[in-house]
């Protein structure tokens, strides 16, 4: 029985403890779904991205892509919003920098969607070392499913990565060979006889009847070929009359060409004539009927697609130098007497030119600035840069005024345009609380940025060093094979230079990744902006660079009429930017160049400063001013700045109405003062003294002689003596009578007038 009871009681236990476990896994299978459901629910939610490169392609184009992705998402299970469709037209895809592509990452990052369509990964970027790093953020860092319609790719299934990684190298390739058939395109116009990009001046182009059939494309265009173009070729030959016949300097020419305001090459970006525009005329080769072509390329930045231009070798370019005797401007005889003329000029100046090529007087073809504002201060008239002259570089003019081109004669000193820009700048944006905050915000933005980028920015630098190594090698080969070639080795020293360029950005980019890795804190941006305070105000070049990024490159000034006098003032605008101050105190390891994406950096602070001669008033009433500050009284004020009383009055004045404050009146404010003195005045404290005196019978002239002092203190010290002690100061007449020597003094004198009448 007992027996019976205990095995009863055993199972029922067990069936508990089943219950109970049953439970428990009910309650797991419930929460698990209910993730999954809410994961599904989120999953949902996608995204898309359409691009298209070039303003020639129709705009239906995003329609087309985005109408793909949407079918694509509606056949998954996704939910593909409107709000979510990021597109970016005319612009290439080899560049990093995109307003629709910055907000879906900045929206990716967020969590706004999980899944991203694209109608194909070139959509996305033409460069691999673009296209690879963006996806693997985005599955990795950022959990999102990346899928492209064309091109079967989907960030869920395994060796997506390899797929996507061959077909970015196929969308890079694609570029490359579509710049090498422009190309081809373009050496085939040139050597058949056409035009090849725009003419220079003195020369026009005109179609080419019946060339528009062979050209394929709905905007086809017939060929273009050069002709002399009558007006400006006239030019052209005037030019060189007035240098090689007349003997005139190319600063004469281009004065006199400002003044009958003579036309210019249409590709000028400046609306008058300056010394390099006569001197590229008298130097350009085309003018004797020798048409070059080709002797520069672009070249583009794998990371960013920002393009430059590199010079081609001299070798590969003869072949496109083209003999067109009918395009002849100037004969041989007057375009080589130019050149002996122009080779004169430079050989002039050899004694006085830097190493590297410079007038070592001058600042122009270098880098390096000599002043605080050199090549800053812009002209509001007509646009051209101040120059910096006068003894010691002590003032600031337009160069355009001296040649007639402008009607701003006012100069500008120097060293009060630099301390005024800089005291505004320290005290309306590096002491402002609000600025500090929004450059803070803008640093962070930055620092994300360069932490995404950096990996990539290391790879493409070290896969192009891996590049140039095998390039050198191959050169090494043929040189040991014995392969003769005269330019050989100066290819080889400059695969090696390139090299050594190579390593230089390496070990910037790892100092960069290092001294990057933290954080900036406010504690850090305090102490950069104090020390770029400080930079400002040295005579370094870093200062100089650090003002100009700050402004934005230029500061505007216009004459301002001073009340009908002939002698104007310069007044100066310029706008400081969060995104400069902040790319200003970042530095590389910060990459200032991404501080765009926070929601301060538009904001912006409109400087206005009027360069105007201090008035003398200015020091010594701000002096005044201390004083009264400190609660003293004018007639102190006046003792301690060693001047009158009526002129501390109009110290006082002059500060209050030049800030276009009002000056409170003198009794309502002696009469806050504790204390309308600091010291008793001296017929007070003189009183004892001159009661004294009086009591020994000398009269008031006497006693104000002897304390150095005026008869109306000395009567005003005997009139206090006595209010002071309550009692009634006494009638000056009948204290003279009572006095001894004013009777005796009396006395003498008519004895000195009946002597005088008995001699009469």
């Amino acid at each position: 029985m007992t027996q019976t009871n205990h095995t009863q009681q055993t199972g029922d236990g067990t069936n508990d403890s089943a219950a109970v476990s049953s439970v428990r896994r009910s309650r797991r299978r419930r929460q698990a779904a209910s993730q999954l459901n809410s994961a599904v629910t989120t999953d949902e939610i996608a995204a898309s991205y359409s691009r298209y490169s070039s303003d020639q392609q129709r705009e239906e184009g995003i329609l087309d892509q985005q109408r793909a992705c949407r079918t694509s998402a509606e056949a998954n299970g996704h939910k593909l919003l409107v709000e979510y469709e990021y597109a970016d037209e005319a612009i290439s895809g080899t560049k990093l920098r995109r307003t629709g592509l910055d907000q879906l990452l900045r929206d990716a990052e967020s969590g706004e969607f999980r899944v991203l369509y694209f109608y194909s990964l070139s959509r996305l970027a033409r460069e691999s070392v673009i296209t690879m790093p963006m996806l693997k953020q985005l599955v990795h860092n950022f959990g999102v499913r990346v899928i492209s319609v064309t091109e079967g790719i989907d960030s869920d299934r395994d060796g997506w990565e390899v797929i996507a990684s061959i077909m970015s190298l196929l969308h890079e390739r694609y570029i490359k060979e579509l710049s090498a058939n422009v190309f081809r395109g373009q050496e085939g116009a040139v050597l058949a006889g056409f035009a090849v990009g725009d003419h220079c001046f003195g020369y026009t182009t005109v179609p080419v009847e019946g060339t528009e059939a062979t050209r394929h494309g709905k905007n086809a265009k017939p060929r273009m070929r050069y002709v002399i173009d009558p007006v400006t070729s006239a030019w052209v030959l005037r030019i060189f009359f007035w240098f090689v016949r007349e003997g005139r300097s190319i600063r004469w020419i281009t004065r006199e060409l400002n003044r009958r305001s003579a036309p210019k090459d249409h590709r000028a970006t400046t609306p008058k004539w300056h010394h390099q525009q006569v001197a590229g005329v008298l130097g350009r080769v085309k003018y004797v009927g020798s048409w070059p072509w080709g002797e520069r390329k672009n070249a583009r930045d794998p990371l960013t697609g920002q393009v430059r231009q590199e010079d081609r070798p001299e070798d590969d370019c003869e072949k496109w130098i083209r003999n067109l005797p009918h395009l002849r401007i100037i004969d041989d005889e007057t375009f080589d007497a130019a050149q002996r003329m122009l080779d004169a000029n430079i050989e002039r100046h050899v004694a006085t030119r830097r190493p590297n090529g410079t007038l070592a007087g001058s600042q122009r073809g270098s880098t390096t600035p000599r002043h605080l504002l050199s090549g800053l201060i812009q002209c509001g008239e007509c646009g051209a840069t101040f120059h910096v002259g006068g003894t010691h570089g002590r003032y600031l003019f337009c160069p355009n005024y001296s040649k007639g081109n402008c009607s701003c004669k006012t100069q500008l000193r120097r060293d009060r345009a630099e301390s005024m820009i800089l005291e505004r700048i320290g005290t309306g944006i590096l002491d402002d609380d609000n600025w500090f905050a929004a450059i803070f915000e803008s640093l962070q933005c930055s620092w994300r940025e360069g932490m995404r980028r950096r990996p990539a920015e290391l790879a493409a630098a070290e896969n192009c060093l891996a590049d140039i190594d095998r390039k050198i090698e191959r050169l090494i080969d043929r040189v040991e094979n014995g392969y003769e070639d005269s330019g050989l080795k100066e290819r080889l020293s400059q695969r090696r230079s390139e090299r050594r360029e190579q390593l230089k950005t390496i070990d910037r980019l790892k100092k960069t990744r290092e001294q990057g890795s933290h954080e900036p804190t406010e504690e850090w941006l305090r102490s950069e902006l104090k020390q770029l305070g400080r930079e400002l105000r040295t005579d370094i070049p870093a200062a100089a660079i650090a003002l100009r990024n700050l402004v934005g490159g230029k500061i505007v000034v216009t004459e301002v009429s001073n009340d009908g006098r002939k002698r104007h003032d310069l007044q100066g605008r310029f706008t400081i930017k969060v995104d400069s101050v902040a790319a200003a105190v970042a530095g590389f390891s910060l990459a200032p160049e991404t501080i765009q994406d926070s929601s301060t950096s538009n904001l912006s602070e409109p400087i206005v400063i009027d360069f105007v001669d201090p008035s003398p008033l200015e020091g010594p009433s701000e002096e005044a001013k201390r004083f009264y500050d400190m609660k003293l009284m004018n007639s102190e004020i006046a003792k301690r700045m060693c001047i009158s009383k009526s002129q501390v009055t109009k110290l006082l004045k002059y500060w209050f109405e030049s800030r276009a404050l009002t000056m409170p009146d003198g009794r309502s404010r002696r009469s806050t003062l504790k204390r309308k003195h600091s010291e008793p005045p001296l017929y007070q404290r003189i009183s004892d003294q001159v009661k004294q005196l009086c009591d020994d019978g000398l009269l008031l002239g006497v006693i104000a002689k002897r304390l150095k002092c005026d008869r109306n203190t000395i009567t005003k010290a005997i009139t206090y003596w006595y209010e002071s002690r309550e009692l009634e100061a006494p009638d000056g007449r009948t204290r003279r009578k009572t006095l001894d020597r004013k009777r005796e003094k009396r006395r003498g004198d008519e004895d000195r007038d009946s002597k005088n009448d008995a001699a009469a």
